[in-house]
């Protein structure tokens, strides 16, 4: 059996990598999509700010707080506030990709 001790923050920080990069590149997609279109690039550059200031804040949080062995490198509020973002960011590419926007 071996000692993982302190891996599991490592993997949870990685998870959140994963979501910020399925968040980014979504982002980008809807980027590529709105063909210079104002209307139809704002939620493709909110979806992109979101995640940058997220991966970042993840990464600040993990360092300060290595040595306590958290489960989680967020609180609650961080993951309701990501996954609202999801959410919306979801409905705005539906929307952008249907042409209702822009």
């Amino acid at each position: 059996m071996s000692d993982d001790r302190g891996l599991q923050p490592e993997r949870t920080v990685m998870a959140w990598q994963r979501t910020v990069l399925g968040l980014g590149g979504v982002s980008a997609m809807l980027l590529h999509h709105a063909d210079g279109r104002l209307g139809a690039s704002i939620p493709g550059v909110v979806g992109m700010l979101v995640a940058l200031v997220t991966l970042v804040l993840v990464e600040v949080h993990h360092e300060r707080h290595r040595d306590e062995r958290e489960n989680s490198p967020m609180g609650r509020g961080a993951v309701r506030a990501l996954s609202t973002a999801t959410v919306l960011l979801s409905l705005a590419s539906v929307a952008v990709v249907l042409g209702q926007v822009g």
